[in-house]
């Protein structure tokens, strides 16, 4: 008994001391250092050669700035031979030439990458009048209607001055478990003339 004294009370002193010891611990808070916001810049994609003005000299068309943050894309050419092409909205592109009726020149497909990677959405550009013009709307096509052999937009064999275009819309469809589908459509559309 004697030592079973001895022993608490050696055990309540060394537990009042710890708790007296972690009582003068200080905390020590470190600052995190404020990193300032740097703009996230894509690499750009590589580029294509196009001869937009149909008298054979080519030119070097290439992504030269993608800004996620403000979701803009910055289409350029070599040496400055055109104007440059901004898409608003977009977090890069993926571009391509076309021959479509009624332009001498090379037509700039351009597969603008969104945020929403549901969709493809398409820009045709025709350099017109020393601007890049567009002879039809942007469009767009939902990924569950997109397969590699697609080609969005071709010449309309029936008449030379129109275009064909694949689009998406959205369809109710109470025979399927989410309530809609993607609809995959195709309409042929007028385009602008070239003047010679």
């Amino acid at each position: 008994m004697k030592y079973l004294s001895i022993a608490l009370i050696v055990f309540f002193y060394s537990c009042k001391k710890i708790s007296r010891e972690s009582k003068s611990e200080k905390t020590i808070e470190i600052e995190t250092p404020v990193i300032p916001f740097e703009e996230k810049k894509e690499p750009a994609t590589k580029g294509i050669f196009g001869d937009f003005l149909g008298n054979k000299d080519s030119v070097y068309v290439f992504t030269q700035k993608i800004d996620t943050v403000k979701e803009l894309t910055i289409i350029s050419f070599k040496e400055n031979k055109y104007p440059n092409i901004t898409i608003s909205q977009s977090i890069g592109a993926d571009l391509e030439t076309l021959k479509l009726n009624n332009f001498k020149g090379d037509v700039l497909l351009v597969n603008a990458k969104l945020k929403d990677t549901n969709f493809y959405e398409y820009y045709l550009f025709v350099y017109k009048d020393s601007m890049w013009k567009q002879p039809v709307n942007r469009f767009a096509i939902h990924k569950s209607n997109y397969f590699d052999s697609l080609i969005p937009i071709t010449n309309n064999p029936e008449d030379s001055t129109q275009l064909l275009r694949y689009y998406s819309v959205f369809n109710m469809d109470k025979k399927s478990e989410e309530k809609f589908t993607w609809k995959l459509l195709r309409e042929s559309i007028p385009m602008f003339e070239e003047e010679d």
